[in-house]
């Protein structure tokens, strides 16, 4: 078993009960839980460490509340599928049958499921092993048991298997409730619960052809669906309705069947389609909206004796959410959905097609991935692009700033927390973001900025994948994937006690830093006719002018500061083919001028003042400039430091050249391509030898 999973044993009193319930159970949520069994007949089953013990029914209760104390106990309601149902219900009336089960308790339930089914007709003569000798069980040859055939006395020549007892659909949901898990198991649930019943209602079809049993089978069937049911006939009459379908159609109580069913469903107003058909014998569903209220409907194509009728189906989805209201993730995850995919990230430079490449494979694991970047590269774009394309693509994608969060708010909006944990709190707690990513992806914006305390919880979620929320005493299991994002140097944050090293090793497993856009000027235009294109709807050509501004301004501020200007060209070049540099911004329009002095005397000054002493930044442009044209890497860069008395360490000279690059002075290339040297960077060279060999300091 796999450490923290969640352990549910079935206790019943037969072994053949148990194991049709354990592969029940097994089959739905036997991924997230150790699901196991046994009966009361043996004596050395272990169940210790359990979070539930689920058993067969409630005449079991007293015995595993005095066996397994301390363990939550819990007896589902269950329900007759309606396996062999016709054979019962093809007895002669006032027809005197065993009920076969055990114990008494057992097959008085039996009993009553058969009556609330609406089969009446028969004599029922409850049979459990404490009465072989009565005399009405002597007298009976047939019985009717749920897969106890064992069971029954050595006289009975017939016996209709009608198949081990259901659990019930709201009994299902208290069993996720009570394991704390996903309510989308309910629809895998209900997909096994109404292929029981289906298989029955195809097996009624088949062999019961007269009107009386026709209408029987409509009673014990069609109202077992907790769905609307409505079947359609050739000729567009309907023919069979159940309880449900009713009520969510004709609501005023008028009576719909054998009526064309075209003009009722007319009065639905379509919302979203769900499932297209493509043809006429394909299944559709959708969405729609009728008397206020929400359905899902389901049209099913069926051909029987050289005829097609049509199955429509009806599920309210107010009922659905009203199953799901106590459960941490709830089925509208509307907000919580990404935007982009691999395809909205635009470029031509081959760092940009080597990064969405390397995204794609981080993409497909389930892997903490943290991406670092500028303000303005597309660190948030990347992190949708990313959940599009994992496996947990059906699941929330919930994003959260830590820089747009108060610091008051923040662990509440992360953590949630319970009711009355402070003042204002809601009414029954809240859950957090955290909670509400469950089986999805949480983007970390900006985690740079999150509080020590902040970062102490979030390493406690990222290791154990658990939380507690604010003024809470239960630890929640959360399961998601964490994708942060960070324009801050956490290196240096950590050499200055700001961030947590533990927390980033555990955010740093796959690690993606994007490039600034003045690292890829050939990405530059191209960039510039996606917007217009994607944006404006429009093509427009660029004088040599105007593309030699473009591509020889540093861009700061990055792919935003760059819509910025495409929106101010496009609507100043309003009218014209062609964009000239005068229809570019202000700030580009300025001469093309070689960097003056006092210009590079206040990068110089900059740079001192954030921590970049000059005569540094000058030995590592030295060093890269005698490597010209290639570039030169970072472990090399620390060797050749250290040879003139410069001790740098790896981490230092990282941020290092992520100032540098961030003032222009080098270019960082893909792969192993290392750092050069810009124009700019070998201008501020020039600029501090000269001012070394004219006052002996650089500064």
């Amino acid at each position: 078993m796999v450490s923290g999973r969640k352990r549910l044993h079935i206790v019943s009193l037969d072994r053949r009960v148990n194991r049709f319930l354990c592969n029940i159970v097994h089959n739905i949520i036997g991924r997230e839980v150790s699901v196991s069994g046994a009966s009361m007949e043996e004596e050395n089953a272990a169940f210790d460490g359990a979070d539930l013990i689920l058993i067969s029914g409630r005449h079991l209760l007293a015995e595993a509340q005095r066996r397994f104390p301390g363990i939550a106990i819990l007896a589902p309601e269950r329900i007759i599928t309606g396996y062999n149902l016709e054979k019962v219900l093809m007895l002669p009336k006032g027809t005197s049958v065993l009920v076969v089960n055990h114990p008494r308790h057992a097959t008085e339930e039996t009993i009553a499921a058969l009556k609330n089914l609406g089969i009446k007709h028969l004599n029922y003569v409850p049979f459990w092993q404490e009465r072989e000798r009565y005399p009405s069980v002597r007298r009976a040859t047939t019985a009717i048991s749920p897969g106890m055939k064992h069971l029954c006395p050595e006289h009975v020549h017939t016996h209709i298997d009608i198949g081990p007892r259901l659990i019930s659909m709201a009994s299902f949901a208290r069993i996720l409730l009570s394991l704390d898990l996903d309510m989308s198991y309910m629809e895998l649930y209900a997909t096994t619960y109404h292929n029981f019943l289906m298989a029955a209602s195809r097996k009624l079809a088949e062999t019961l052809s007269h009107a009386e049993l026709l209408g029987k089978r409509n009673e014990v069937i069609l109202n077992e669906f907790e769905d609307g049911l409505v079947t359609v006939s050739a000729t567009g009459l309907i023919d069979r309705v159940n309880r449900t379908a009713r009520t969510l159609i004709a609501p005023d109580g008028r009576e719909i069947l054998k009526r064309p069913f075209e003009p009722l469903i007319a009065d639905f107003e379509k919302v979203a389609d769900l499932i297209e058909a493509t043809g006429e014998m394909e299944k559709s569903a959708g969405i729609y909206v009728h008397h206020g209220k929400k359905l899902i409907v389901t049209k099913i194509p069926v051909v029987s004796g050289g005829q097609r009728t049509h199955l429509y189906t009806f599920r309210e989805i107010a009922r659905i959410q009203r199953l799901e209201k106590d459960l941490r993730v709830k089925l509208a995850r509307k907000g919580y959905l990404t935007k982009y995919d691999f395809g909205d990230i635009w470029g031509k430079s081959r760092q940009v097609a080597e990064l969405v490449e390397k995204a794609n494979r981080f993409a497909k694991t389930d892997k903490t991935i943290l991406i670092t970047g500028e303000s303005g590269t597309g660190k948030e774009l990347f992190a949708h692009a990313i959940h599009s394309h994992s496996l947990r693509r059906e699941g929330p994608f919930v994003a959260v700033n830590f820089a747009g969060l108060s610091e008051s708010l923040i662990e509440s909006e992360l953590f949630g927390y319970d009711e009355g944990s402070f003042t204002g709190a809601r009414k029954g707690g809240k859950a957090g973001l955290f909670e509400q990513a469950h089986g999805g992806t949480i983007f970390l914006d900006e985690i740079g900025d999150a509080s020590p305390g902040v970062q102490s919880r979030l390493l406690r979620v990222l290791q154990e994948r658990e939380l507690l929320r604010v003024g809470g005493s239960k630890i929640i299991p959360v399961d998601v994937r964490v994708v942060a994002a960070t324009n801050s140097d956490l290196r240096r944050a950590m050499e200055e006690r700001r961030f947590r090293p533990d927390l980033y090793y555990r955010l740093n497993a796959l690690p993606l830093d994007i490039p600034p856009l003045r690292e890829r000027p050939e990405d530059i235009l191209h960039l510039f006719n996606q917007f217009l294109k994607h944006h404006y709807g429009i093509q427009k050509s660029l004088a040599p002018e105007a593309q030699a501004r473009l591509t020889a301004y540093a861009w700061p501020g990055n792919v935003r500061e760059f819509i910025n200007t495409v929106d101010y060209a496009c609507i100043a070049s309003q009218g014209n083919p062609v964009i000239m540099k005068d229809h570019l911004p202000p700030f580009l329009q300025r001469p093309l001028a070689a960097t003056t002095p006092a210009d590079l005397g206040d990068l110089a000054a900059r740079l001192a003042a954030g921590h970049c002493a000059p005569d540094i930044v000058g030995a590592l442009l030295r060093v890269m400039a005698r490597r010209k044209p290639a570039g030169i890497g970072r472990n090399r860069l620390c060797r050749e430091l250290e040879t003139v008395g410069i001790p740098v360490t790896e981490g230092r000279m990282k941020s290092l050249l992520k100032r540098m690059r961030h003032e222009g002075l080098v270019t960082v290339g893909a792969t192993r391509q290392g750092t050069a040297p810009t124009a700019r960077g070998e201008a501020l060279l020039a600029y501090l030898t000269e001012r070394v060999e004219r006052i002996g300091k650089p500064y």
